[in-house]
């Protein structure tokens, strides 16, 4: 009788082989596509569409998870002035050991370098813990802080708050390359939820109210312009910053030794230091224009306010009375 020959190790080997033969080509099909998308960013970036260029790189980065499409986001956002972000992943590319980071390490130490001149640390010291730290009115960090927090580096404005706590709100420079502190005490709100000792009763309710200067005429519409004023200065300090930060940039890809700025095709470095003048040119610009426009419009408040006047001092009041054997409330009042 016939037997079939086997191998004494199975069938099983053959599976692995297989198996592994079929991941390595599932592989080898991802990179080609994560390759493409790279390429098609890439392209992208050289007709100035960054915004869209961004949402490849970022297409290939949620399919690799790698350092390279994870560099390739950083130097997009550069060029759109994100900053803090730019900055975050192009720092986490770096750390990676990558081959094709080490061979372009030259070109992203550079940009982290133009990107750091963009920003600055913000230290928010005191508060309570557990306290949120707004920029801008977008949540940034949690105190207690244990490290100053990366900030676009500018006139910026600062909100700490937390529930049962007054809100604090700043307005901060923070230099660029450097840090700023501030601190801010948090006032405890009263818990009007129960009465304590020496609450009015329940049955008697009274409210007054105070006013003289605060009401002069035009009062409002001075403060306005005071406020207009202060928006202007913080708009010509934010354009002041980023036109210093603009000739840097500019003297950078002069010591280069980069083809002229009007040549459209630049080498990768260089378009990266153009990417960031450009920017800066137009954050400076904007700041100015804001700026102007406060200031015009802080000018007109002023004039077209009424004369000032002092008011007689008034007090108002309202009271209501009420208790047990009486039936209604009874209220009186002056105004």
């Amino acid at each position: 009788m016939l037997r079939r020959s086997s191998s004494r190790y199975g069938p099983a080997p053959l599976a692995f082989a297989l198996a592994l033969a079929l991941a390595s080509s599932a592989a080898h099909g991802q990179t080609e596509g994560v390759d493409a998308l790279i390429h098609e960013g890439v392209e992208l970036r050289r007709s100035h569409h960054d915004l869209e260029a961004l949402a490849v790189f970022r297409r290939a980065y949620d399919q690799s998870r790698g350092p390279r499409a994870l560099a390739q986001m950083a130097l997009a956002e550069q060029a759109l002035g994100r900053w803090v972000e730019a900055e975050a992943h192009l720092r986490t590319a770096l750390a990676a050991g990558d081959p094709w980071v080490a061979r372009s390490r030259a070109t992203l130490e550079a940009a982290l370098a133009v990107i750091g001149r963009h920003l600055g640390g913000l230290w928010v010291e005191g508060g309570v813990p557990g306290a949120e730290v707004l920029l801008d009115g977008e949540r940034i960090a949690v105190l207690p802080l244990t490290e100053p927090v990366r900030v676009v580096a500018g006139s910026l404005t600062v909100t700490v708050r937390s529930e049962g706590y007054g809100t604090v709100t700043r307005h901060v420079v923070v230099p660029p390359g450097g840090d700023a502190r501030e601190e801010v005490r948090l006032a405890r709100l009263a818990d009007t939820s129960t009465p304590g000792p020496g609450t009015q009763p329940p049955s008697l309710l009274r409210a007054s109210a105070t006013w003289s200067d605060t009401a002069t005429p035009g009062g409002t519409q001075r403060a306005l312009g005071w406020a207009a004023g202060a928006g202007a200065l913080a708009g010509v300090g934010v354009g002041l910053t980023f036109l210093v930060l603009r000739e840097g940039d500019v003297s950078t890809f002069n010591d280069s030794s980069c083809p002229p700025m009007s040549d459209p095709v630049q080498p990768g470095n260089c378009a990266v230091m153009l990417d960031s003048v450009h920017a800066d040119e137009a954050v400076a610009m904007a700041g100015f224009i804001a700026g102007g426009a406060l200031t015009v419009t802080s000018i007109l408040l002023f004039a077209t306010a009424p004369p000032r006047g002092r008011r007689p001092e008034r007090i108002a009041w309202l009271g209501c009375a009420g208790g047990p054997g009486t039936v209604g409330v009874t209220c009186a009042g002056r105004f």
